[in-house]
């Protein structure tokens, strides 16, 4: 084929394409956007942001104010969202795209607090499993301003494994059976596939539509990969 004649097919091509979505195409798709933090407030820039199961859509980064958005996703559907950053634990962020009308505000775990969740709890971490860590809120977390953690919350497993809580700085303690005032915990270590999480707080069950996967018969489906850390965040109701 003569080179003008390739030049022109390779153009004709490109030109046939359709554009690629973007959040405004909000009648056809949904849109997912976010912004990475530090565990000190700082913005991250650079955070490579992947829905790996959705192969057509490109993987993004976040920008200098640590945004970032994916659209193009469909409707109404279980979306696995994977983040990672330089000395952070890679992480997967499970969340039906019918939220994607909630901005998210993360952050990114450094890979030195799962180090010492393990430390703390004599386990020896396993790079073929995954891990499961939680959040206890008594509401979303709107426009960066986050509600009150909820204490004395018990999670539960299915299949079983040993769950873990956090004392009130955010560090794994093994003489806790419940959330602390950081509402925070987690499990280590878990086969790589899906797990069901309950969680049962002093005011009943927590399964209002939060971050995570909807709740089925009280039961949260939470993904787990190997090598990745799954956070969620969960509601829990007031005590009555």
């Amino acid at each position: 084929m003569h080179r003008w004649l390739l030049t022109a097919t390779l153009v004709a091509s490109a030109c046939s394409r359709p554009p690629p979505p973007t959040c405004e195409d909000s009648e056809d798709f949904a849109c997912f956007t976010g912004v990475f933090s530090s565990l000190l407030g700082a913005r991250l820039e650079g955070v490579e942001v992947c829905v790996p199961d959705l192969i057509d859509l490109p993987c993004t980064t976040s920008d200098a104010d640590g945004g970032w958005q994916i659209p193009g996703l469909p409707r109404d559907t279980d979306i696995l969202v994977t983040a990672t950053y330089e000395d952070t634990i890679p992480t997967v962020f499970p969340q039906n795209s019918s939220m994607d009308w909630y901005a998210w505000y993360k952050v990114m775990v450094p890979q030195a607090i799962i180090n010492t969740h393990a430390n703390r709890l004599d386990v020896e971490l396993d790079e073929n499993r995954g891990h499961l860590l939680f959040l206890t809120w008594e509401g979303l977390n709107i426009d960066g301003d986050n509600t009150p953690n909820v204490p004395d919350v018990v999670a539960t497993l299915q299949p079983t494994a040993s769950m873990f809580y956090s004392n009130s700085i955010g560090l794994a303690s093994d003489d806790l059976t419940a959330t602390s005032g950081s509402g925070s915990g987690g499990a280590l270590n878990l086969e790589p596939g899906q797990v069901a999480a309950s969680f049962e707080g002093p005011g009943g069950p927590c399964t209002e539509p939060s971050f995570h996967y909807g709740s089925q018969e009280g039961q949260i489906p939470v993904p787990i990969l190997a090598g990745f850390a799954t956070a969620i965040d969960v509601i829990c109701p007031p005590a009555r």
